[in-house]
């Protein structure tokens, strides 16, 4: 099973007696979200197995980042809550919600229906988790500007990760029942960009303490707590451009004795230092990748694999077409259990 994952290391603070730093253990508040509940979805014939929640959240003035929360199955009060992000850069969250891991499996359209039929999924990762499906960056998916000009929706992955640190925190105040519960980040493809770098965000905003959500209840008592976050997933990710990408790409060849040590030497040779050369360069590189397109078409090709005995289930869409292992993967590396 083609997953990459990186976890981070659970962190901790010695929060010793500094009141400002102290998580307080209050008791669960039900939080009334009637606008954002979802009680039916066309398609669906029975009842949802657990709560699910949408709508924007402002995560700066005029920015609405749309989410799709799915409360877990099974014990929503302490079952960790995972913000999910797809990559591209530019694809909707509602790829891994319909094809991957969502709470439902879709069928096609019969002639007498007017919208796809949904199933249970039995493998939900919402069997285990909390789950925030995120529209990011705006202007993707169900994300907009209310100014609609281009230039809003010009950005980088620095920004992108302000602006899903804003959309953070303005959430847990919404839902602040959630505050308490480990946090994860994970998503796939480009979010191996996206999730490092707002992992980063959310380290430096808990040890600046920029990272503190305010609740209030009633008129009175106001509770400050830091939020926690426990580590993060990434599934096949893009980490790096595509210079790096190719010399990584021709040192795994080489390592792996795909290509000769000649033309290994020659890579060297022609494509860094002083002795660069570009049109040399370029045609020892296709020597050495060229036979790729070759291999894909031959290793996709039903009857080969059916000659050598494959399943499908490689690459982005392991929840897709092994969604039992991928659930018993996702669920072990939630609990810190043997993978």
């Amino acid at each position: 099973m083609a997953l990459a994952v990186i976890a981070m290391k659970k962190l901790s603070l010695s929060l010793g007696s500094v009141l400002c730093l102290a998580l307080t253990r209050f008791a669960f508040i039900e939080a009334i979200h009637e606008g954002a509940r979802i009680k039916r979805l066309p398609g669906f014939s029975g009842t949802l197995p657990s709560e699910h929640y949408s709508g924007y959240v402002e995560a700066e003035k005029d920015m609405h980042l749309f989410y799709y929360f799915v409360v877990s199955e099974r014990h929503p009060k302490t079952d960790p809550v995972v913000l999910w992000l797809n990559g591209g850069p530019g694809c909707s969250s509602f790829d891994g919600f319909i094809y991957e891991h969502g709470p439902f499996k879709f069928k096609d359209v019969l002639p007498s229906e007017s919208s796809p039929r949904l199933d249970l999924n039995p493998y939900s990762w919402s069997k285990v988790s909390n789950i925030i499906y995120l529209d990011s960056p705006v202007g993707v998916g169900l994300s907009y500007y209310k100014d609609e000009t281009e230039t809003k929706y010009k950005n980088d992955d620095k920004t992108n990760a302000i602006d899903t640190y804003n959309f953070l925190i303005k959430w847990f105040e919404l839902y602040p029942e959630y505050v308490e519960n480990p946090f994860y980040i994970s998503g796939e493809s480009y979010a191996g960009v996206y999730i490092p770098i707002l992992a980063s965000e959310i380290v430096e905003g808990i040890v600046c303490k920029y990272f503190q959500i305010t609740i209030n209840i009633g008129k009175k008592i106001e509770i400050s707590i830091i939020f926690f976050k426990q580590g993060y997933m990434i599934g096949n990710g893009f980490v790096a451009d595509k210079a790096f990408d190719t010399d990584v790409l021709i040192s795994y060849t080489h390592g792996m004795g795909l290509i000769s040590d000649d033309l290994f030497e020659d890579i060297q040779s022609t494509c860094k230092g002083k002795k660069l050369d570009r049109e040399k360069c370029l045609e020892n590189l296709k020597k050495a990748v060229n036979n790729d397109e070759l291999a894909i078409a031959w290793l996709n090709n039903e009857e080969v694999r059916k000659a050598i005995h494959t399943e499908p289930g490689a690459g982005h869409r392991v929840p897709e077409s092994k969604p039992k292992e991928a659930l018993h993967f996702y669920s072990h590396w939630l609990e810190g259990k043997p993978i």
